[in-house]
């Protein structure tokens, strides 16, 4: 069996946060109150991040990798796509948070060893 990666981890760290944010945010920093598509784009993308993480961590593996990257992609420009972007925490935290996950996902692609298949 293959060991989980330490990208898997963070990635669920990430996909943790992604969730509890929209949630959260406004008990801690009341001027942090999200809108409705903030909390549903947080939970979804959180959702999924976390999910595909755990599966990585019990299965690793390069689906898993790709997966997290195009989650990445997706949650970057959601702040402009779905139009909450006045809501400039969530919005710093969301495309933080998505880079930090395309450069993760891209480390782990690069510290893959070589694929070696028959010809």
């Amino acid at each position: 069996m293959r060991e989980p990666r330490w990208q898997n981890w963070l990635g669920l760290l990430l996909g943790t946060y992604i969730f509890a944010a929209p949630w959260l945010a406004p008990y801690v920093l009341p001027f942090a109150a999200g809108s409705t598509m903030v909390c549903v784009t947080g939970t979804a993308i959180g959702l999924a991040i976390a999910c595909v993480s755990i599966l990585g961590i019990l299965d690793p593996g390069a689906w898993g990798d790709w997966l997290k990257f195009w989650l990445g992609l997706i949650l970057l420009p959601a702040p402009w796509a779905l139009r909450f972007s006045e809501h400039m925490f969530f919005t710093l935290s969301f495309v933080s948070a998505a880079m930090l996950l395309i450069v993760v996902s891209g480390l782990a692609f690069a510290s893959r060893p070589p694929r070696m298949g028959s010809d």
